[in-house]
């Protein structure tokens, strides 16, 4: 619980960061802008798609700085064996599909109990992303989730992707294969 405190205020110190870095930089942008007008209105004119193009490249830094964050919360959560933190990121239909058989949408008090039965059988030995990909209009991550059975350790492939919903991330799909 402590850890994922942590990964939380991290997340909120680097945006905290990121919007500082961007105040910074527009206030330099506008004085250089602000500048350059008195000089030559004609490089101006240049200059203003530059700007956007520097915004609009922040706000996907931003983006995707927020994307790795909650992936790490995920990642954290999953470690833990907590389903129960995971709630908030349950979609009203989540995809689930585990190598018990269960597969298809589901609802988030369904993912809840369906997640919850399936982690008490299999209690994580070991869990984490191995590749997060936050640069794409559902981003998603891959892992490695290992347990103990009666013959011996297992090992699955984990696969989580998320969308925003109502300014939320929520999961997707998960599978475990």
């Amino acid at each position: 619980m402590i850890k994922l405190q942590a990964i939380i205020a991290m997340k909120n110190l680097k945006i905290i960061i990121l919007f500082l870095s961007f105040i910074f930089i527009s206030n330099q942008n506008f004085h250089y802008c602000q500048t350059k007008f008195d000089t030559s209105l004609k490089k101006n004119k240049n200059q203003i798609p530059t700007n956007l193009k520097k915004l609009e490249h922040l706000k996907d830094l931003e983006k995707q700085q927020s994307t790795f964050y909650e992936f790490k919360i995920i990642e954290s959560t999953i470690t833990q064996g907590n389903i129960g933190l995971l709630t908030t990121y349950f979609n009203s239909r989540t995809y689930l599909n585990l190598p018990n058989g269960v597969s298809g949408y589901y609802s988030n008090n369904q993912v809840y109990y369906v997640l919850k039965n399936y982690f008490q059988k299999h209690r994580v030995k070991s869990f984490s992303f191995n590749e997060i990909v936050t640069d794409v209009n559902t981003p998603y991550a891959i892992g490695s989730y290992d347990f103990n059975t009666r013959n011996g350790r297992k090992s699955l492939r984990v696969y989580v992707s998320l969308k925003k919903i109502q300014n939320e991330w929520k999961i997707l799909q998960l599978t475990l294969n």
